[in-house]
């Protein structure tokens, strides 16, 4: 790896609003707990994570010219994401994502308020196409229009990982996923592209060897409580949870996917399957604990001393 190299992440930035629920949840109530403010967005929680995990992370992205927009950009240059190739848009609305959750720290139902993701059209790429394609690894998550995805990846030389963000987006990756080095889709989006009712490590295997067959190289499926699938054309791996003392969840799953980009962006992919994996769900394990989506403990060796917990279960 050169001292210049860096990870480029294509996806989005929102200002997030929590609404945390205390010890008792109460559908259709005013619950008591706490609120807060954050900034997330899949794109932006990667990128921060990444950061980190001491990978240089440029984030492309559009954001607002509103009070919401500055609040957005100052926080990713205090957290040292770069945005020289992110898009400030003129009299345009930052995104905004507004979730709950409830007494166990599961988000209960959400609103999300993306529509200034249009921007990110095929020429907003094609400006930049030359940068992405000098990175180490495009990171693209399922914000982005899909007929703008389709054309990044027919034009993208570097190997490509993705993040689909939900069941309603994931579609976008329908067409590309031969182009697709490493994909992590949750059992939903993975059920979703397969027709695979996932519901345990048997019916995760049989999704994944259907999405290795599809073309695409490294897959790892989020299966909750469950733990993650891990899978390539040659080895499968499951790996359990870590038990953890649950927060929030929102936000664990981008941290999962900067650990497995820092494993390839360090180490080339040459750590044993099963290693990324329990990397991943410790990574996981930290940011569950915390309100935030991103969490301040996060650190390589916070997460490898975490990891060690597998060793002591063997």
């Amino acid at each position: 790896m050169k001292t210049e190299d860096y990870v480029v992440v294509v996806g989005g930035l929102n200002l997030d609003l929590a609404g945390l629920s205390g010890e008792v949840y109460r559908e259709k109530d005013s619950n008591i707990g706490d609120i807060q403010m954050t900034v997330g967005g899949v794109g932006q929680n990667i990128a921060q994570n990444l950061i980190k995990l001491d990978v240089p992370t440029y984030l492309v992205g559009v954001y607002g010219d509103d009070y919401f927009g500055k609040i957005l950009s100052d926080q990713c240059k205090t957290h040292n994401i770069k945005l020289d190739y992110a898009e400030c848009i003129p009299n345009a609305k930052s995104s905004i994502y507004l979730y709950v959750t409830d007494n166990q720290g599961d988000m209960v139902t959400a609103v999300n308020d993306m529509k200034i993701t249009e921007y990110m059209t095929p020429e907003f790429f094609e400006k930049r196409i030359d940068f992405i394609n000098e990175a180490s690894i495009c990171v693209i998550d399922g914000n982005v229009p899909k007929e703008s995805i389709e054309w990044l990846v027919s034009h993208c030389i570097v190997p490509i990982f993705v993040d689909p963000v939900s069941v309603t987006k994931v579609d976008r990756f329908e067409n590309v996923l031969n182009k697709i080095d490493t994909f992590k889709p949750n059992e939903l989006e993975a059920g979703f592209l397969t027709s695979i009712d996932i519901v345990d490590e048997e019916t995760a295997k049989e999704a994944a060897k259907i999405l290795n067959q599809k073309g695409v190289k490294n897959v790892f499926i989020s299966m909750g409580s469950k733990g993650i699938l891990c899978s390539t054309e040659e080895e499968v791996e499951c790996v359990p949870i870590l038990p953890s003392h649950i927060v929030s969840v929102n936000g664990a799953g981008d941290c999962s996917m900067a650990t497995i980009i820092w494993e390839r962006f360090w180490y080339g992919n040459k750590l044993p399957l099963i290693k990324i994996g329990q990397l991943a769900q410790a990574a996981s394990s930290l940011t569950v604990e915390v309100a935030q989506s991103v969490s301040p403990e996060l650190n390589i060796r916070n997460i490898e001393e975490r990891a060690k917990k597998y060793l002591k279960e063997v």
